[in-house]
């Protein structure tokens, strides 16, 4: 729709993570050195953390790409959606091609255990990096701690990542997860966008599409939006996408303020079903790492959780749907 309507080669606000529009933000920047020093120590745990939406699996799908060319590293990514013990070692198994149907704990173990020695003996590792790691039963990170303990000769045979949301790190700390902490070689936290890290990003992806500034953005949209935002990379795919969609259908070549604040005041309506006026909405004055005291509750706020819950869903159907579209290609092998 919108895409003939402003000349632009493809769609620049989509929702499913696209290593090809990644934005390098000085968190991301960071966070790419530290997967890359995990990579030259090749051993232990890299853990990134990060709140839902901040682009943990662009960075993910990034380092892939990165690394695909390299003969000496067989990589995998699985997305954790609540693994225990035995459900991990099934989903490592189909990840990396082996065959897991009904198979035990044990033989799944020892299966990847073979995999892992042989590409040793062919002179590449085992990377396996796993998202949405906040999800994990304890016996599933157990395993995982057990899988990284693999070693000849005093050289580590397999090397993982954990990325996760910040339930991630608290789960760490529990005492019963030292010996897996002190296997942990590196740890970063990303953060959202700052403001003007908003409007580099908007525009960055803009330009990855072919737009010729049409349509013209008001420099006053961008404050809006990282308000309405808070920063995360998807809300701000969302917002854009609908302010380009309604530049559309009115027929506009040029955005301003007012035309962000309609679009915010008709999703909000949209999800709450309300006749809440524009100024009560699009201001989630939310710090990242802080909920609301209900004192200080405001339908702005309310509209803010509720869309993240929506947001969060969805990613979380799609992840999950991804991972059951390999086990059944696996199943028809």
């Amino acid at each position: 729709m919108y895409i003939q309507f402003y000349n632009l080669a493809r769609h620049p606000f989509q929702l499913t993570p696209d290593a090809n529009m990644l934005f390098v933000s000085e968190g991301h920047k960071n966070a790419l050195s530290y997967f890359h020093y995990g990579l030259l120590q090749g051993e232990g745990f890299v853990v990134l953390t990060g709140n839902s939406g901040v682009g943990k699996t662009t960075l993910i799908k990034s380092l892939i790409n990165e690394i695909s060319a390299d003969q000496h590293i067989n990589a995998a990514t699985i997305t954790a959606a609540n693994l225990d013990a035995f459900g991990v070692l099934e989903t490592i198994s189909s990840a990396f091609g082996l065959k897991f149907e009904n198979k035990s704990k044990v033989a799944l173990m020892k299966g990847v255990n073979d995999f892992v020695l042989q590409n040793h003996k062919k002179g590449s590792r085992v990377l396996l990096i796993v998202d949405e790691a906040q999800t994990l039963l304890p016996e599933a990170l157990e395993e995982l701690r057990l899988l990284s303990n693999l070693e000849q000769k005093g050289k580590s045979l397999m090397q993982i990542f954990l990325v996760g949301q910040q339930e991630l790190t608290s789960t760490l700390l529990a005492s019963e997860f030292e010996q897996l902490r002190q296997r942990i070689i590196a740890s970063y936290h990303l953060a959202a966008l700052n403001e003007q890290d908003v409007e580099n990003y908007i525009e960055h992806r803009l330009h990855k599409v072919g737009w010729n500034n049409d349509p013209v953005i008001h420099k006053d949209i961008y404050k809006e939006i990282y308000r309405w935002t808070s920063g995360i990379p998807r809300k701000i795919n969302l917002i854009c996408d609908r302010l380009f969609l309604y530049g559309f259908t009115t027929e506009k070549h040029e955005l301003g303020v007012k035309d962000i604040e309609q679009v915010i005041f008709d999703i909000d309506k949209e999800i709450r079903g309300s006749g809440s006026t524009s100024n009560d909405i699009g201001n989630p004055d939310v710090v990242e790492e802080h909920e609301p005291s209900f004192s200080n509750i405001n339908i702005s706020n309310m509209n803010y959780k509720i869309l993240q819950k929506l947001i969060d869903s969805i990613a979380g159907i799609e992840s999950s749907l991804g991972q059951l579209v390999e086990i059944l290609k696996d199943k028809k092998k």
